[in-house]
């Protein structure tokens, strides 16, 4: 018998010994299975709260990428052109496109760049 099969066997033992010890207990004391078994979900729920109070993995977990995903959104949606309002629509273009030819300005980027020293190289002593 190696160590990985004797394992098994020693996990299925346990397994069933626990099985055992709540069908017998569900027998004598139906009541206080169940009374451990709430106080055991709120414990765990308890302690499944504070362990998301504290890492901060709360509804706002995903808040900075919710926000990158709506301002994607805002940028790559077509805008919605009926027939109706087609009309002030090319109008509303055609003075965007003549004010920005005038007025363009562009977003700041929030990348820098960071300048090194590739061509310079570190005084040396020979010997």
């Amino acid at each position: 018998m190696n160590g990985r099969s004797f394992a098994l066997v020693l996990f299925f033992l346990v397994i069933g010994l626990a099985i055992f010890q709540l069908v017998s207990f569900a027998v004598e004391d139906p009541g206080g299975l169940l009374k451990n078994l709430l106080t055991i979900g709120i414990v765990v729920v308890a302690f499944y709260w504070l362990y998301k109070l504290f890492t901060g993995q709360g509804k706002n977990s995903n808040s900075s990428y919710n926000r990158a995903a709506k301002q994607s959104k805002r940028k790559y949606a077509k805008p919605n052109v009926t027939p109706l309002n087609k009309k002030l629509s090319l109008d509303a273009k055609n003075k965007k496109a003549s004010l920005g030819l005038l007025k363009k300005k562009r977003k700041q980027s929030h990348l820098t760049v960071i300048e090194g020293k590739k061509g310079k190289k570190k005084d040396r002593a020979s010997f």
